[in-house]
């Protein structure tokens, strides 16, 4: 873990990383989002475990604007593969299928806040079980490639790997006591963030966000920040 201050780890990870992709932009911005949600979390002394899932519904909504399908935003380097261009975002056609699906079924299409709708609505059980199965399915699978593009960020976030945040665990495999969001199942896989950062992701929230976007518009790797902010 990093000995940097806290404040200091943010300033390092915002302003001075290198940055491929927006990940680790969209991996502080969701921390972020996730500290504000659950503000009880973490008011104590102890680390937060944070459901990688809970951060994967947040890149939802943030990265929604750019896979549309009719204007599709490219949000970072394509490489060449054995021959075959790859995806900008690793999720890029999970998110796309997802997107397609919601606007087939609420016949709502084009609007760039509607991933945040989307994420409000599934995160819901009452509310999830007014959708179809096509909504579901893919919205699962958007989480799912979502919680495997995560960990990249999470490994390299700040000097090195792994210097800022640990591995990431299963609730149940933690071993250090810790604090949760409510509904944390023991299966969910976890990122640990230290308490004096947990702390800071609360009460510099305003900062956080505004150079998220900020660095988001001015990376040279990205296509600029998400429209719904």
């Amino acid at each position: 873990m990093s000995q940097l201050p806290a404040g200091d780890t943010l300033a390092a990870i915002l302003r001075h990383d290198t940055k491929v992709t927006s990940y680790k932009l969209a991996l502080v911005r969701a921390l972020t989002d996730v500290a504000l949600t659950f503000p009880d979390v973490g008011a104590g002394d102890r680390p937060v475990a944070v459901p990688l899932r809970l951060l994967a519904d947040q890149w939802v909504a943030y990265y929604w604007p750019f896979v549309d399908p009719a204007a599709p935003i490219a949000q970072g380097q394509r490489a060449t593969l054995g021959g075959e261009l790859r995806q900008d975002l690793a999720f890029r056609p999970a998110l796309t299928a997802l997107r397609a699906a919601w606007e087939a079924a609420t016949g709502v299409a084009g609007d760039p806040a509607d991933g945040f709708a989307a994420v409000a609505e599934l995160r819901l059980p009452r509310r999830r079980a007014l959708y179809p199965e096509t909504v579901l399915a893919t919205h699962d699978a958007a989480v799912a490639a979502i919680v495997a593009a995560l960990r990249m960020p999470i490994r390299y976030a700040g000097p090195g790997e792994w210097t800022i945040f640990p591995h990431p665990q299963r609730y149940r495999d933690l071993t250090l006591a810790v604090d949760a969001p409510p509904g944390t199942d023991p299966r969910d896989v976890c990122v640990v963030v230290d308490a004096a950062l947990w702390r800071d992701f609360r009460g510099m929230a305003l900062w956080i966000d505004a150079l998220c976007i900020h660095e988001w518009a001015r990376s040279p790797s990205t296509a600029g920040p998400p429209i719904a902010c």
